[in-house]
């Protein structure tokens, strides 16, 4: 199983994003092979960052909490709300990759 991390961010935070995006990208690497996909959530029209999500291959949630404490943005106050939600894969690129039992 995994985690599926969804940030939202406060408004006008887009000057303090930009200034510390490496930070925010360095710690995403981090993550190695554990960060199945991650990427920004954009407000309707395409034009604005509203916040984040990324998805943690982990068992665990508390590393999962942990790794979205640790953002940089989360650490810069940009965040308004995130939420660590318990996320199961069924289909990858297409593919169903079968029925899981609880």
């Amino acid at each position: 199983m995994s985690y599926l991390i969804i940030a939202t961010d406060h408004d006008s935070k887009e000057d303090l994003r930009e200034s510390i995006r490496e930070e925010h990208r360095t710690h995403l690497k981090s993550a190695g092979k554990t960060l199945l996909g991650s990427g920004a959530l954009l407000s309707d029209d395409g034009n604005k960052i509203i916040g984040g999500f990324s998805i943690l291959d982990t068992d665990d949630k508390q590393k999962a909490l942990e790794f979205a404490n640790e953002d940089p943005y989360s650490k810069a106050g940009i965040r308004k709300e995130t939420q660590v939600i318990r996320w199961r894969r069924r289909w990858v690129d297409g593919e169903f990759l079968g029925d899981i039992n609880f």
